[in-house]
């Protein structure tokens, strides 16, 4: 009898480790891509174990990253004919990007779990041109272009960055239907906008198409300044759109407008603009040159004028013009002669910018010499892109007296710098000595009596133990604090949340309000689960929230709701299904929730 039983046992176990089979797959959404779209994807590592992140490599042509570094996690056990199988399956997401036309192969990705080596099924890509690249704007339901100007400029310079895009009125029937709401049918999660944001301004114009047709158009526009940062060549773009265009209308569930009732799947690409980026040239480059490029005036100035030798003088310079921010003060370890006159320290001269296009740096100096001394004449050197020349400011010297130092006074007359020893290391007395610091020692050491009370006595010997009780606890809370940055970022999780929910309230515009408050839940999901700061889809967030142990249905809502936050960023007039202030409250609801249930 037992040995059937074991018979038995040995066949279950067969058939529950084949139902239990590990492996890795590579999903996509689509296989056919035009130029500069872009589809999500997942890596679905089932019953391996906790896997390392995956090494990702893609032909040129094609973009493909990781979006989530730490995998979404997820268990299921099922009992079939008193069979029970375990399906455990960690998730990674990714972001496939076409970027040239071509039939590509994506070679099999390795992902390592458990001491074990997985890989994925090759997966082959093709990638077409856009077929409306060619077509006039009036041939076209949607077009987008790109300007930028200027195209050549030096680092450190800005250039002005605008994007239009065109969405032809609705015709149904012959006739347009007045519906305000088409840049809310494009598909954010399909479509790159590159540096550009949310915020659009719409004016309606009228174009022809190829047969001489008039059709009308809502043109969206935005404009963003750009501070090149590196030499070389900058992209801005390329754009690619993905539009759920509307074919027919229906009215709204909530009787306000109209809402799609058919769609067609429309795209549009405008191709990246190249921006030629350059340094300053080395010839004629000054010895003290600092890297400053645009056009600049200096101003010096210095307090007191008049000092006791061994006091400090506060020099101030001031550098005016554009762009201030991240240029360097001038080196004063090159002037030669406020060197032979003055004594500072010899780190970097660090300032800040203190009015519009102002930047002020200050460093104490030490007159070496008494009597009339001057603070002599300071350079500075930039280049200017708009004559392409270098130019040197000088400051006008500046008189100081150097008083001597009081009879008895023990004024420093020595500099230290940072980088060396100090002259003298000895004590000098100049009068006096330390006699008039002297003191009866037998009124110093009188007697005195004390009695301490039975109150005193108990206070006494209880809070020493108990105030070293409270410094070990708050010093291990604050080294916790300082080593685990995860739990750091749980501890204020809720309270970044509450604030971003503050803060999105005060705006006066709905769809800002609405935008906040959806980076408020996204802001404390990142912080609560210790992910990387950054945008979440809402299928991640609904993945995340179920894998941490929130119910389908409410997992379910909070990614309804920022779904409908994302569609918002698209066409902020558009009329949301709740105010601001109901949202709020959702938002403070979920996260009490997870602050109370999540593992």
């Amino acid at each position: 009898m037992r040995i059937g039983r074991a018979i038995i046992a040995a066949v279950l176990m067969t058939a529950s480790a084949s139902a239990q089979q590990s492996g890795v797959v590579l999903v996509l959404e689509a296989h056919v891509l035009e130029v500069g779209e872009s589809v999500d994807g997942k890596i679905v590592c089932t019953n391996t174990g906790r896997p390392s992140a995956p090494r990702i490599s893609a032909p040129a042509g094609l973009e493909l990253r990781v979006v989530n570094p730490i995998p979404s996690q997820s268990s299921m056990i099922s009992i079939v004919n008193g069979r029970r199988t375990r399906r455990e399956t960690f998730t990674y997401t990714l972001r496939l990007t076409a970027t040239k036309p071509g039939t590509y192969v994506i070679d099999p990705i390795v992902v390592e779990a458990g001491g074990a080596n997985y890989q994925t099924n090759a997966m082959r890509i093709t990638v077409r041109a856009s077929a409306s690249a060619s077509k006039p704007d009036g041939d076209r339901l949607v077009f987008v272009h790109v300007q930028v100007e200027p195209t050549s400029v030096y680092v450190t310079e800005s250039i002005q960055a605008s994007l239009t895009i065109g969405i032809r009125k609705i015709y149904i029937n012959g006739e347009v239907v007045e519906y305000d709401n088409l840049l809310r049918s494009v598909d954010s999660r399909g479509s790159n906008l590159s540096v550009f944001g949310k915020r659009f301004d719409a004016r309606e114009t009228f174009l022809l198409d190829s047969q001489g047709r008039r059709h009308r158009y809502i043109l969206y526009r935005i404009s963003t300044e750009i501070r090149t940062e590196q030499v070389g060549e900058l992209l801005v773009g390329p754009i690619f759109l993905r539009v759920n265009y509307p074919l027919s209308l229906r009215r709204s569930f909530w009787g306000r407008g109209y809402e799609p009732d058919r769609t067609k799947r429309v795209t549009a690409r405008a191709d990246a603009v190249r921006v030629d980026v350059k340094g300053a040239p080395e010839d004629g480059r000054p010895d003290d040159f600092t890297g400053a490029i645009g056009r600049y005036a200096l101003v010096v100035s210095a307090k007191p004028t008049r000092v006791v030798q061994g006091r400090p003088v506060t020099l101030t310079v001031e550098i005016r013009g554009t762009p201030v921010e991240g240029i360097a003060g001038p080196d004063l370890t090159r002037q030669a002669e406020l060197v032979s006159r003055f004594d500072f320290t010899t780190d970097e001269l660090t300032g800040d910018v203190e009015r519009n296009n102002v930047k002020v740096f200050r460093r104490a100096i030490f007159p070496k010499q008494q009597g009339e001394q001057t603070i002599p004449t300071l350079s500075w050197s930039y280049f200017d892109p708009t004559l392409e020349r270098y130019t040197t400011l000088t400051s006008k010297p500046i008189a100081l007296t150097v008083d001597p130092p009081a009879a008895g006074s023990l004024a420093t007359v020595t500099f230290q710098d940072s980088t060396g020893d100090a002259e003298d290391e000895g004590l000098t007395i100049l009068r006096g000595g330390i006699a008039p610091s002297y003191i009866d020692p037998e009124a110093v050491l009188a007697t005195q009596s004390f009695e301490p009370t039975r109150v005193q006595t108990v206070a006494t010997l209880t809070l020493p133990p108990l105030l070293c009780l409270i410094i070990n606890l708050t010093s291990r809370h604050r080294s916790r604090l300082r080593a685990d940055m995860g739990f750091a970022r749980r501890r204020k999780a809720l309270r970044a949340g509450r604030t971003q929910l503050t803060r999105a309230l005060g705006q006066k515009d709905t769809a800002l309000q609405m935008q906040g408050i959806a980076d408020a839940l996204t802001l404390y999901l990142s912080h609560r689960f210790d992910l990387p700061p950054g945008e979440f889809t809402p299928v991640e967030v609904r993945n995340l929230l179920t894998a941490r142990g929130v119910d389908a249905e409410t997992a379910a809502s909070m990614s309804t709701f920022l779904a409908d936050c994302d569609a918002i960023r698209f066409a902020p007039s558009a009329p949301g299904t709740c105010s601001p202030k109901q949202a709020a409250g959702s938002v403070r609801g979920w996260m009490a929730m997870i602050e109370r249930g999540t593992r």
